[in-house]
């Protein structure tokens, strides 16, 4: 019965088939279409999955109130999604290099939908736990298909502005999800806040089965070559570039541990800084919900501007750009956390700060600079995955961690957490990450 089901689910995530060539005189004009369809179905098919993912953020006061959950309990539910998502990160990236790009992150969607309607409907802190870490499986099968999608679609010229516009869809996703349950909280309760963007997760779902498409080939177009392929590779089976290029290779694990220290920050401001500010700064839930949710739109300015400086002013090379960003996060942090209750623009600023420096670095070290360190198109998604498990594994010591931490030793102990990871993913980037040449991969 189970190789029947694993037959079953092979021929519904096989590749479409290669369609005839299109003419010369229509090539450019049909891939021109093709290509801004699938970089808009992957922008708004991926901000809208952070909507069954991020909800949770604004939600935590109001569930810690509901049913009287400690710190440590709440971690413990976020861990759950984090620890899922990241092994699934690598076992879904391994998958959608030979699967369909279409069918893989429409299930995504739907899936993540129905699991955040059940998370909405349980009240037990098993249940919780279950539910929203079969949610981070399926919110894990999302970005491996856009980044073996990106690789096979798009050249490599400019290539980080452009995963940097991409990467704005976590922002543009999060803002609006952060804001959405902010209005939520003032008429309806945390259940309302997974079950709206459950409905969103699965009507964009059902969309993108008829908008996006699969490989170029699949619409009788060429691919793109993103890295020149070397003759062993070309000989290598797919399990042998894995090997080579992804699991044996340092700098693919030195990316991801950067990308682990940048998660934990990521996370643990993203999902705490409301209930930091509820706590100890007098600010209501909604009014803590909105600032909080200023963070990502900072965000999305902070990714274009280090996409466009690591292009045009370094070459491509990203190690200068997440250090910078690194260092300034950091302060940020700290002064954040030292300022009293009586100064809301200090605050607001210092927030936009962090938004703008932590969301450049993990915008480059998941995407691009994840690709870039595997240096193989045909394991593009698989690098990706590789460092997602690390940076997941960032995302869960978020979780749990901070919520021990503040258990522990009060707020401060949160904070130096977050801090002590911006200067060991200084202290990594600075000494331990060896990029490739800029003109290294192009064809």
């Amino acid at each position: 019965m189970l190789r029947n089901v694993a037959r079953s689910l092979a021929a519904l995530y096989r590749p479409e088939p290669a369609a005839a060539p299109v003419d010369a005189a229509r090539a450019r004009r049909v891939e021109s279409r093709w290509r801004w369809q699938m970089f808009i179905s992957f922008f708004v098919g991926y901000a809208v999955l952070y909507f069954g993912r991020k909800n949770i953020s604004n939600a935590l006061p109001a569930m810690a109130t509901h049913l009287r959950y400690s710190n440590t309990r709440l971690g413990v539910i976020g861990t759950s999604l984090y620890v899922t998502y990241g092994i699934g990160k690598l076992l879904n990236g391994v998958l959608a290099d030979r699967a369909n790009i279409r069918r893989f992150m429409a299930t995504s969607l739907i899936a993540s939908g129905v699991f955040n309607l059940l998370f909405g409907s349980a009240s037990s802190l098993w249940a919780l736990v279950l539910c929203w870490g079969l949610n981070g499986w399926f919110q894990s099968m999302g970005f491996p298909p856009i980044a073996r999608g990106m690789t096979l679609w798009f050249p490599p010229d400019g290539k980080a502005t452009r995963w940097a516009f991409w990467t704005c869809s976590h922002q543009a996703g999060t803002a609006a999800i952060m804001a959405l349950c902010a209005w939520i909280l003032e008429w309806g309760t945390w259940r309302h806040c997974f079950w709206l963007p459950a409905a969103a997760c699965i009507a964009v779902g059902c969309v993108l089965l008829f908008v996006l498409g699969d490989t170029p080939e699949s619409k009788g177009l060429k691919s793109c070559v993103a890295f020149e392929e070397q003759a062993t590779d070309a000989e290598r089976s797919y399990r042998g570039s894995f090997v080579a290029h992804v699991l044996f290779n340092p700098n693919v694990w030195i990316v991801g541990l950067i990308d682990l220290c940048v998660y934990v920050i990521r996370f643990g401001t993203l999902d705490w800084t409301t209930k930091f500010m509820v706590e100890r700064k007098g600010y209501s839930v909604s009014g803590a919900a909105r600032r909080a949710g200023m963070m990502p739109v900072a965000g999305i300015v902070g990714v274009l501007v280090s996409g466009f400086v690591a292009d045009a002013v370094f070459r491509s090379r990203y190690k200068q750009v997440n250090a910078i960003s690194l260092v300034a996060l950091a302060l940020c942090m700290y002064l954040f956390s030292r300022t009293g209750s009586a100064h809301p623009v200090l605050d607001l600023c210092l927030l936009l700060g962090i938004g703008f420096f932590v969301e450049g670095p993990q915008s480059i070290l998941g995407g691009v600079g994840a690709v870039d360190a595997g240096g193989s198109t045909r394991v593009a998604s698989a690098a990706a995955g590789l460092v997602g498990v690390l940076a997941y594994t960032g995302a869960s010591l978020s979780g749990v961690g901070t919520g021990v931490a503040i258990d522990t030793w009060g707020w401060p102990g949160a904070f130096w957490l977050w801090i002590g990871c911006a200067l060991v993913g200084l202290l990594l980037c600075v000494f331990f990450w060896h990029e490739r040449p800029a003109d290294e991969g192009a064809p």
